[in-house]
């Protein structure tokens, strides 16, 4: 992968769209105050436009001179500004206070045109591995959302407490048992990268000699990023059980599983990062 910056654009795209799952498909529509929406979506909608802007020059260095590759990233990158631009409407009718539903309309919109540009974004897996390699692509591209979505959502929603301080912990419990559904999905990611071809191979299956030199030399050395990413899944898997006991617990535990998530949230890019730089 000679395109860092496309790696970058993945995590900014998937942390997006996981989280855009769950805020507004989520149990906590309707039980908490609007404001939660509002904070999260805004930091979904500036990451889903960080995506757009990042895939622009260096998706051209990832397809190359093919046709079908600069189709595929063309309907990648509309569908990223779409998600951004209806993340944003969302947040400016939850905040000027008009009927929530149409805010809710609005993020759920935004999602679905998140999820659907991770489709035409995985199909440039087939150029290197055929036809098979579409489904694969979105399923790895899937469950690192899942992973990146939740962690960064648990993490905003434990420091919502501080706003609603007599919420029930049932809310943070909830998140808490999908952060760890959250980390199974990240091992998959990562196993799942073990089928694409190492860091420093093209999509025509080249070697490239600027690849080592762009990235980390370390990385180049022979299956590095899959040690690290399930090195660092290992350690969010524990800070995941954390989370659990604690969001239990409830009272001011809340506070410290918040801070198990700070933890996670800084881990989990990198387990991504780690993986992703085999995607292309």
């Amino acid at each position: 992968m000679d395109a860092p910056a496309a790696v970058l654009a993945l995590i900014l795209a998937e942390a997006a769209i996981g989280g855009l799952v769950f805020v507004w498909l989520a149990p906590t529509w309707g039980n908490l105050r609007h404001g939660y929406e509002i904070l999260v979506t805004a930091t979904l909608a500036l990451m889903a436009w960080g995506a757009w802007a990042s895939l622009q020059s260096p998706m051209a260095t990832v397809a190359g001179d093919s046709a079908r590759a600069l189709s595929l990233t063309t309907w990648t990158s509309r569908g990223l500004a779409a998600t951004a631009i209806l993340a944003a409407v969302a947040v400016v009718v939850l905040a000027v206070r008009i009927q929530p539903v149409v805010g809710r309309i609005a993020g759920i919109s935004a999602t679905v045109a998140g999820v659907a540009s991770l489709v035409p974004l995985a199909g440039l897996r087939t150029l290197r591995d055929g036809a098979g390699g579409w489904g694969l692509g979105v399923l790895e591209l899937v469950l690192g959302a899942i992973l990146l979505g939740a962690i960064w959502d648990g993490m905003v929603l434990g420091h919502w407490y501080l706003v609603e301080r007599r919420l029930s912990n049932r809310y943070m419990v909830w998140m808490a048992k999908v952060n760890v559904g959250a980390v199974v999905a990240g091992f998959g990611s990562v196993a799942l990268s073990s089928l694409n071809a190492p860091p420093c191979v093209g999509l025509a299956g080249a070697e490239l000699s600027t690849c080592v030199s762009t990235i980390s030399p370390l990385l180049s050395v022979g299956n590095m990023t899959l040690l690290i990413g399930f090195g660092v899944m290992a350690l969010i898997a524990v800070i995941a059980g954390f989370n659990l006991r604690l969001a239990n617990e409830g009272g001011r535990s809340i506070q410290a599983s918040t801070g198990m998530f700070y933890l996670a949230v800084i881990l989990a890019p990198a387990a991504e990062f780690a993986a992703k730089l085999r995607f292309f």
